[in-house]
């Protein structure tokens, strides 16, 4: 792994235990240089004392403590503090501190560290200034943009870490020390820490705390009364003093009287609303009222939301898609929404498309615009701690009221909407104006309505509309009667959750997915088993430790391990995608040789691995499957190797051409075509042919990127080691110096954001510094600059890498 890899996830903010001093301030701070920040940062919460009148300001901070002050800095407090870490892939060490766990999960899903760095992190060793700097420039985007850091040592600072650490000091995070002296090396204290985010409020970089934290201006101050009126937004508020308060004007102590009208003033509230921190903000008036860069020429623009500040009046910074980065200010009746719903500031989150209308150079509506790169679904079930969501390809999923970060409310049933994340995090929930859906088993049907089981085992009713219709899974309109127990449907329901179109979905991908034959069951440690489907692919599944198993048409309850490769297999699963319960039923898979086919009376013969012969009756609807495509009978030929699926009558019900069930143990070398994580499954591709494998449940990874499968880039050289079927092991041999394919998210501080797509929700996102002297092309092959390239943020790229660095890029 490089430095620069490393060095990211060394970065961190700072926790101490949650006691706080007020008012009066701490014994150690009194006078000196540090004290109005860290009274500041007190204040908002962010950083407290090591108790309640001492706050140790000289004492270093920790790279876990710097993580948790950086969470808290962005607002992310309590997301971070309470989040909902995904099942493995942190790798935390055994003597990792507990209470910090969370919060570098968060950071590292978040992507301004490295996940694959969490092992080595040593969470306990003091933060150095370059490792603040680069964890700053990264967390909060931030570009050095040409700056150039002219520091005496500047030697010193790796080269790897310069472009972030000129960033943060081109954008005021951090400032150099005596003797013209930047001492990237140098530990940061928890003093030093409290001036770079007390500093970062001051420049609109953060806003923590929107609604108790803020820049205002005054309008008048009541001495006697200790008050103070101040406007804010466009809103005039009269503020009362906490009694312990504490009060800076010119960056010493002061009182209430001190303050003037039309002073710029920092606000800091408590939990009844009572000031319990105010300071002038001589320095810059830009937090206060950033001046409008330019007027827009056209009514509405199209671009990015960059950053909200919260001031008078409120300003958004947006990037248009044709434009330069521009501050402009909202009209106090601006109005908010996404798909025809109100929304509120906290959704003008950066990173956000949005389309922005403009009145007299102010912006009067603010239309905010899908990435493209949500997971769509319907609500199952909402309830006030969590609801359930059945995404567009058949799984479903629990959310957590505390991994939603914003968007969160109690959705009707049936609602459609896209769902935004990052990680484990939900950012975002946008409904969707589409006809409600719901999905679910057939329990019962009735003259006046249909009783399904929906995919958290909750029976529903739906009474059918005047008018309703039922369907096939073809279109076609069937009667009702044509229903059985066991079905699955697709319900499409009105506002008063009544049925008006109802389709069969049996055969289809959710049905499919859920039915097959078992080449793979893991009894011990975490249960989970593998089955092919009729098309012939496979789909593995974790299983409840108290699954329940029956045989067909057997009431009795057996154990998981009663299971054995080969049975046929109908699984029923939870909102989580685990499997709570296995019908193993009365089918057998047969595999061998066509040796002679009857198109007119419908039957086929097939050799065995013994060369014994059996002919078989053909159902009249039987399914042809090759490579995941359909085909006819009639398009099978004498030779032909198949596996067919026989029901309890010895008929043939579903033939799959060119399968086989097993692959020859061994070690086989070539290039990662595609890598699927969700569905442990990697194709190798060699000498222009591809073998699809399926990944064994502890496979090993053995990669200079880190041996994680998340951090395998597609398209590497490697070998993998094939046991008992299953990849066991797999060694990346190269990933340089050939061509790579991705999807370019961003630029930022010189380096590249590119996506692939590794089967898992989000995929991967891998981050590379761009070579000094990369080639870059656009897609007529015509060179373009390094600062061209953020305009082609989304568009698919080929890539080679080189020493870790970007050193070809061309658009596709």
């Amino acid at each position: 792994m490089t430095l620069r890899l490393k060095l990211l996830t060394f970065l961190i903010a700072l926790l101490v235990p949650l006691s706080s001093a007020w008012g009066a301030g701490f014994k150690d701070t009194a006078g000196q240089w540090w004290e109005q920040s860290i009274a500041e940062c007190n204040a908002a919460s962010i950083m407290v004392g090591r108790s309640d009148d001492l706050f140790v300001p000289k004492e270093s901070v920790t790279r876990m403590e710097a993580i948790i002050l950086l969470n808290r800095a962005l607002g992310f407090r309590n997301e971070a503090d309470g989040y909902a870490m995904s099942p493995g892939g942190y790798n935390f060490p055994a003597d990792f501190p507990e209470w910090g766990k969370r919060n570098v999960a968060f950071a590292a899903d978040k992507g301004y560290i490295s996940k694959s760095g969490i092992p080595t992190m040593q969470p306990k060793h003091p933060a150095s200034r370059a490792e603040i700097a680069v964890l700053f420039a990264n967390a909060l985007n931030l570009s050095a943009d040409g700056y150039q850091l002219n520091f005496a040592d500047n030697a010193a600072i790796a080269s790897s870490l310069q472009p972030f650490v000129a960033a943060a000091v081109k954008h005021g995070v951090m400032v150099g020390k005596t003797d013209n002296k930047f001492e990237p090396n140098a530990n940061v204290t928890r003093g030093e820490m409290a001036v770079i985010i007390a500093r970062l409020f001051e420049n609109g970089k953060i806003n923590p705390q929107a609604s108790n934290y803020y820049v205002a201006k005054v309008s008048s101050v009541d001495s006697t009364n200790k008050k103070i009126t101040v406007t804010k937004g466009g809103q005039t508020l009269t503020l009362s003093l906490a009694s312990d308060a504490e009060l800076f004007r010119g960056g010493s102590k002061g009182t209430i009287g001190a303050f003037k009208a039309n002073d710029n003033v920092k606000v800091v509230l408590d939990s009844t609303g009572k000031v319990t921190y105010l300071a002038d903000t001589s320095a810059s008036t830009s937090t206060v009222d950033p001046p409008v860069t330019s007027i827009p020429t056209q009514n509405t623009l199209t671009g990015t939301i960059q950053g909200l500040q919260v001031n008078n009046p409120l300003t958004i910074t947006f990037q248009p898609d044709n434009g330069s980065i521009t501050s402009y200010p909202l009209l106090s009746t601006v109005i908010i929404s996404q798909n025809g719903y109100l929304k509120d500031l906290t959704s003008l989150t950066s990173g956000t498309r949005a389309e922005v209308k403009f009145s007299g150079g102010s912006i009067s509506e603010i239309k905010l615009l899908l990435s493209g790169k949500e997971s769509k679904g319907y609500i199952i079930n909402s309830f006030l701690d969590y609801f359930t969501v059945r995404y567009d390809d058949g799984t479903s999923e629990q959310i957590d009221r505390t991994s939603v970060s914003s968007g969160y409310t109690n959705f009707a049933r049936g609602q459609r909407v896209a769902l935004e994340k990052v990680g484990g995090l939900v950012t975002n929930i946008v409904p969707l104006s589409e006809t409600p859906k719901v999905f679910g088993h057939v329990v019962s049907v009735g003259s006046s309505g249909i009783t399904i089981e929906d995919a958290d085992g909750y029976d529903r009713t739906y009474p059918f509309t005047s008018n309703y219709k039922i369907k096939d899974k073809d279109g076609y309109t069937i009667s009702r009667s044509d229903i059985e127990q066991g079905d699955t449907v697709e319900i499409e329901i009105t506002d008063q959750q009544q049925a008006s179109n109802i389709k069969l979905l049996d055969n289809s991908s959710s049905v499919s997915d859920l039915e097959g034959e078992v080449t793979y069951i893991k009894t011990s440690g975490t249960y989970r088993i593998t089955i092919k489907k009729s098309d012939g692919s496979e789909k593995t599944y974790d299983v409840n430790d108290n699954v329940e198993v029956y045989r067909y048409n057997n009431s009795s309850k057996r154990s998981f391990d009663y299971i054995n490769e080969h049975d046929y297999v109908k699984l029923t699963t939870n909102s989580r995608d685990y499997v709570t319960k296995i019908d193993v039923l009365d089918t057998e898979v047969v595999e061998g040789e066509i040796t002679h086919i009857d198109t007119y009376d419908q039957t086929i013969e097939i050799k065995n691995s013994s060369d014994r012969k059996r002919t078989y009756d053909v159902v009249s609807n039987v399914t042809v499957w090759e490579d995941g495509r359909s085909r006819t009978f009639r398009s099978l030929r004498s030779g032909d190797n198949v596996r067919v699926i026989l029901n309890k009558n010895y008929e043939v019900i579903t033939i799959n051409l060119g399968t086989s069930s097993s692959v020859s143990n061994g070690s086989y070398s070539g290039i990662i075509a595609e890598l699927d994580i969700n569905e442990d499954k990697i194709k190798i591709e060699r000498n222009g042919n591809t073998t699809l494998y399926t990944l064994d449940d502890d496979v090993t990874v053995v990669n200079d990127n880190g041996n994680y499968l998340d951090k395998i880039i597609i398209g590497s050289e490697a070998e993998v080691r094939v046991e008992s079927s299953k990849v066991t092991r797999i060694k990346v041999t190269n990933y340089e110096r050939i061509k790579l394919t991705g999807n370019l998210e961003k630029i930022s501080a010189g380096r590249a954001y590119i996506y692939q797509d590794n089967g898992t929700r989000n995929g991967v996102t891998h981050m590379f510094l761009i070579a000094e002297r990369a080639t870059l092309k656009d897609r007529n092959d015509r060179s373009i600059e390094f600062s061209d390239l953020g305009s082609y943020k989304g568009k698919d790229i080929e890539f080679e890498l080189r020493y870790d660095e970007v050193e070809y890029l061309k658009i596709k």
